[in-house]
């Protein structure tokens, strides 16, 4: 792991002779082996709690990772005016991992239809993100293993793989296909905002635009927006969204369908 002369708090600018070092080594591979352990370890001791109880743990995180991200957002912000001169707009909370905070609100303290959509799109888009993230952890460019800019990003998507889990192991949603669609009812509302911000400030919240670091599709959309058919991007986007939401939904149908085999047997 990168060990320079830097402190914790020390904003990216300030960090020398740091060029990424820890993205896909042995930091990367020691978070991943810490999480899932963790994880494991956290389901387990939770699996038979009422579904009261793990709503009031969702609406806690969603509290927390609230303030965890205005505080992230007012140091950043702090270094980015004093160095730059101005705000970073890419801080805005309108990229997919930032839904875990509204989802995790309304799914904790929220009822109805609100609240269950939300609660599917915890245990789909939530997973998806998180785990995406984990795995190609993009803080890691920026800042070393240990420094406040990559916690932040491991505790965020740790969480929002652990919230994912949790509605699937404690609150235990009927796998039925309907998981998938609800969940994109709360995607599509959440798009309905940020693709027009997208496309009149230039913006890729949510990879509307370019479709960022999306093997194959990366080099679709660019080709698409040199002919001048940008606005199919975000149709693309919407189509991945929707696939990888109903594959996180297949492998819970298939693990359930498994333990009620073996039950029966």
């Amino acid at each position: 792991m990168f060990t320079g002369d830097y402190g914790y708090f020390d904003y990216k600018g300030n960090i020398t002779g740091y060029t990424g070092q820890d993205y896909g080594g042995f930091a990367q591979y020691l978070y991943l082996a810490i999480s899932l352990v963790v994880l494991a370890g956290l389901l387990m001791a939770l699996r038979k709690i009422s579904r009261e109880r793990a709503l009031k743990i969702v609406g806690f995180l969603g509290v927390f990772m609230t303030v965890l991200y205005i505080g992230k957002t007012v140091w950043e912000s702090y270094y980015d005016i004093t160095i730059t001169g101005s705000f970073n707009t890419g801080l805005l909370p309108f990229d997919t991992c930032s839904l875990i905070m509204p989802a995790g609100l309304i799914a904790g303290f929220g009822k109805g239809k609100p609240q269950k959509i939300c609660e599917c799109w915890i245990a789909t888009g939530g997973i998806v993100g998180g785990f995406a993230t984990m795995l190609f952890l993009n803080a890691f460019f920026y800042y070393p293993f240990l420094s406040f800019g990559a916690t932040y990003s491991m505790v965020w998507h740790f969480l929002m793989v652990f919230m994912g889990l949790l509605v699937l192991v404690c609150l235990r949603p009927p796998i039925r296909f309907s998981v998938v669609t609800d969940a994109f009812v709360f995607h599509l509302i959440a798009s309905v905002v940020v693709i027009p911000v997208d496309f009149i400030f230039d913006f890729d919240f949510m990879l509307y635009r370019y479709l960022g670091h999306v093997p194959f599709f990366e080099g679709v959309a660019t080709r698409l927006r040199e002919a001048g058919f940008e606005f199919v991007n975000p149709i693309i986007m919407l189509i991945l969204y929707f696939v990888v939401f109903a594959v996180i939904w297949l492998v819970a149908a298939m693990i359930k369908n498994r333990r009620t085999a073996r039950g029966a047997a």
